[in-house]
């Protein structure tokens, strides 16, 4: 904008300042000349009148007084060359010329206010423009200094009151010596600190100085110096006026004119230059205010700049108008300055957007988006896939919305927060728990195998597949997944269609042969066209979509044992170091896992024939006695329980044996063996029960001292004279219960344990059975069974048998009873043998005898 001149001080450019006066004086002259030269007989004095009118038309009322006071002085004088000092016309042309003076002086000073009132209003408009441009604080006191001076005053100085005092923004002086002017007052920022000036500056009121006094100005730090240069300027008026915007005051306006260029201030300058303060105020505080903001921003950059966490600033458009570098790098862009130059929906075109739970997320359904819509928007965790590169990276996408005073939604400020680590770990941490859950969960490990390949999908891969040897020549797919089933049912179709060789080359077999994984993050075509083994192949292959592969192999302390391939697809993610170690370690399990489920199975196999070859295949047909049992093993299928029985003949008779070793497992079992075969063959040679014991006794105790240990119950069944009794000898075991006429009560005598000493004796006790008596012998098992509440006890044992009159129902009621009554995992072995008393042929019993005897 132009600095135009101002007030009545400047009512004409400096540069016509002579320009009116010279006009109307050579008017005058010219006049004179030529009323001179026409003589007596012409006069034109009154034409004198041209004069003032022409110096009121070009220059200031000044030079039309002094133009139109020339011209009455002509007029005057006019009687001595035109003869007529006494006639009337004398006057009469005087008067015009007065007169003519007088209308000459009215049109410049109507002319001056006119241009002062034009130049004010061209000074109040540069003025607003300062206001409405977007200026720095140094830049919008250049700006307001350059027109105030010289179009209103010969020196202003601009000063501003901050918390800790004044504080002096500028200062424009002109003339001569204007920089020399303006360096002393820079310099000095506690001028002016006396006279009227300092005395009005410090009032805060807007006042008018009509007499500047420059010693009073400099105060008692004046020096001739300072005084010299002041001096340069001439006598000068001055008006201090406050800056004021916004109801609260800023500082102050000091200016000053010298009477040589113009007029001094008056009252009405005063009141112009508060209204000309009010907006240089207005300026000078939205300058401070962007300043400020200015200032806030270069922070406010910094600080999120410093941030970990990704900040995007949308306008209500959609618009990126602010990005950290962090959000630039992570959207992928090389800088803060390309992403802001790219359209919202190229950057999110960039980017696979998934949810958590794996559906598709959006660009509407983002947060920064929701809160532009005036929605909702709860933080999203958001797994995006970059197209280019088939990176994954996890984030949690948080936005707020800025609004204007009446409530509208002007910005979206989004911070994203990469959570990749975090998720990875608890991907990690979830898959190999629920892998192990699985993996341990069934002894058929190609079920627990499709098991672990459905948990890799979606979470690791888009396709998963396990495959072993088959033993002839062939990898045989045993597992495959994918989140659509119909795929499932393709991979199937393809394995069964096109089945992989041992001797291949490369693949799944490579792999197995080899022990060692393989990782293809970008499958080029010609990768297919290797492996396809027909076109109808390549294009089953290609149909598939595979981005990225990835083959570990199952790996057990026997060697390889199969291969898990993991396939990208329609995800376009690719695998990375984190990702291949994790399905490293689900592979390494996996294979574990098969391992074990052989080793299971083995152990199982010989767990149960030892545990056979522990036991009597079958009791033998004893005429005259009925026996039945009952055995349930605890624990796992492939552990060999302690608990043991066998029936066998000696001399006269039949021994019934129930014992129970310490332990489980391959220890127990020799015990076992050991204890049952030392019973049998002692109590065959010798017929008694008691030497029968005494040989397991020191047997065990020279075996291991007090550790190997056993309880054992024996009862040898007779037949004399038609009636049968029962010798029971009990070492360290629960006594037998025998059933009689509906009562139900303890038979035999308590003796020491076998194997905790080295020398020991037991008692026998002969007990008479009749017909329909039941003899019971058990092992602790039974009693120490857990219900709910309580152990089953020797009551509830008595409680089951109450009633009994075969040893057939006497085992199928302990049975029943401890299947409802026990909870949970059975805790220990448990072993029954019943014996009852039938009636037999006296030829039939005869038979039996001479079969024992041989």
């Amino acid at each position: 904008m132009s600095m135009l001149p101002t007030s009545r001080a400047l009512s004409m450019p400096r540069k016509g300042s002579w320009l009116g006066l010279a006009a109307g004086l050579l008017t005058a002259v010219a006049i004179v000349a030529i009323d001179v030269g026409f003589g007596p007989d012409t006069v034109i004095t009154t034409a004198l009148v041209l004069a003032p009118l022409v110096a009121a038309l070009l220059g200031t009322p000044r030079q039309t007084v002094i133009v139109g006071a020339a011209a009455v002085v002509l007029a005057l004088v006019s009687g001595f060359w035109n003869d007529n000092f006494a006639e009337a016309g004398y006057f009469l042309r005087t008067a015009i010329v007065v007169a003519g003076g007088a209308v000459g002086l009215a049109a410049a000073l109507l002319r001056a206010r006119e241009a002062g009132n034009r130049n004010r209003l061209g000074v109040l408009m540069d003025a607003a423009g300062v206001v409405d441009d977007t200026l720095s604080l140094e830049e919008t006191v250049h700006r307001l200094s350059h027109i105030v001076v010289p179009a209103l005053a010969d020196l202003c100085i601009f000063e501003v009151t901050r918390g800790s005092g004044p504080e002096r923004l500028g200062v424009r002086a002109s003339g001569p010596r204007a920089r020399e002017i303006e360096d002393l007052f820079q310099a000095n920022p506690e001028l002016p600190s006396a006279g009227g000036v300092g005395a009005a500056v410090k009032s805060g009121r807007a006042q008018l100085i009509p007499d500047v006094s420059y010693e009073e100005l400099l105060g008692p730090a004046h020096d001739e110096a300072r005084l010299e240069v002041l001096r340069s300027l001439g006598a000068a008026s001055g008006m201090v006026v406050p800056l004021r915007a916004r109801g609260r005051s800023l500082g102050s306006l000091v200016l000053a004119v010298t009477r040589r260029s113009r007029p001094a201030y008056d009252r009405d300058d005063l009141e112009f230059a508060e209204l000309l303060a009010g907006r240089a105020g207005l300026a000078l505080d939205n300058a401070g205010l962007f300043s400020e903001l200015a200032i806030a921003e270069a922070q406010l950059t910094v600080v999120l700049g410093s941030l970990a966490e990704a900040v995007i600033v949308q306008s209500a458009g959609g618009g990126v108008i602010y990005a950290n570098e962090v959000a630039a790098k992570t959207l992928g862009f090389e800088s803060a300055e390309g992403l802001l130059a790219t359209p919202a929906a190229q950057v999110a075109d960039r980017f696979e957007a998934y949810r958590e739970d794996g559906s598709r997320l959006r660009l509407e359904d983002l947060p920064g988006r929701r809160v532009l819509a005036g929605q909702e928007a709860l933080p999203v965790v958001v797994r995006a896939v970059d197209r280019r590169t088939g990176e994954e990276r996890w984030r949690i996408t948080k936005a707020t919305a800025v609004r204007s005073r009446d409530g509208h939604v002007q910005f979206a400020v989004t911070v994203i927060e990469d959570i990749t680590e975090v998720k990875r770990a608890e991907l990690a941490q979830r898959l190999l728990a629920q892998a192990g859950q699985a993996l341990y969960s069934s002894l058929d490990y190609e079920h627990t195998l499709q098991r672990v390949a459905e948990l890799a999908v979606p979470e690791l891969a888009d396709w998963c597949a396990v495959s072993m040897p088959d033993g002839e020549g062939c990898i045989r797919q045993v597992a495959v997944a994918h989140a659509e089933p119909e795929k499932m049912a393709f991979a199937r179709m393809l394995a069964e269609r096109y089945p992989v060789s041992e001797d291949e080359p490369a693949g799944v077999p490579q792999v197995i042969r080899e022990g060692r994984a393989q990782t293809i993050n970008q499958i080029p075509n010609e990768m297919l066209e290797q492996v396809a083994k027909d076109p109808e192949h390549l294009r089953l292959l290609r149909e598939v979509g595979m981005r990225a592969v990835t083959i570990l192999p199952l790996e057990t302390r026997a060697g390889v044992i199969g291969a898990l391939t993991l396939v990208s697809a329609e995800s376009g993610r690719t695998f990375t170091p984190a990702d291949v170690k994790l399905a490293g370690e689900l592979a390494r399990r996996a294979g574990a896992a098969v391992e074990t489920s052989r080793l299971y199975t083995e152990r199982s196999h010989i767990a149960r024939t030892l545990q056979s070859a522990l036991l009597p295949p079958q009791l033998p047909e004893m005429p005259g006695w009925n026996a039945a049992t009952l055995y349930r093993a605890a624990g796992r299928e492939n552990w060999v329980g302690g608990d043991f029985y066998d029936a066998f003949p000696v001399e006269g008779g039949w021994m019934l044996v129930v014992g129970d070793v310490v332990g489980h497992g391959p220890e127990a079992a020799s015990l076992t063996a050991e204890a049952r075969y030392t019973l049998r063959t002692a109590a065959m040679l010798s017929g008694s029960a008691v030497v029968a014991l005494s040989e397991l006794n020191r047997g065990l105790y020279e075996r291991d001292p007090g550790t190997a240990l056993c309880t054992a119950v024996c009862v040898t069944l007779r037949e004399v004279g038609g009636k049968g009794y029962a010798e029971i000898v009990c070492a360290g075991h629960p006594l037998p219960l025998l059933l009689r006429d509906g009562r139900v009560e303890a038979a035999g005598r308590c003796g020491p344990m076998l194997g905790a000493w080295e020398e020991k004796s037991w008692m026998p006790v002969e007990v008479p059975l009749g017909d329909g008596d039941v003899l019971v012998l058990y092992t602790d098992g039974v009693i120490d069974a857990e219900g709910e509440e309580q152990r089953f006890g020797e009551a509830g044992l008595r409680g089951a048998l109450t009633g009994t009159g075969t040893a057939d129902d006497a085992v199928t009621r302990i049975g029943r009873a401890l299947d409802g009554f026990e909870v949970g995992e059975q805790a220990d072995d448990t072993a029954v043998l019943a014996v009852s008393r039938v009636r037999v042929a006296v030829e039939a019993v005869g038979a039996v005898d001479l079969r024992a005897g041989a």
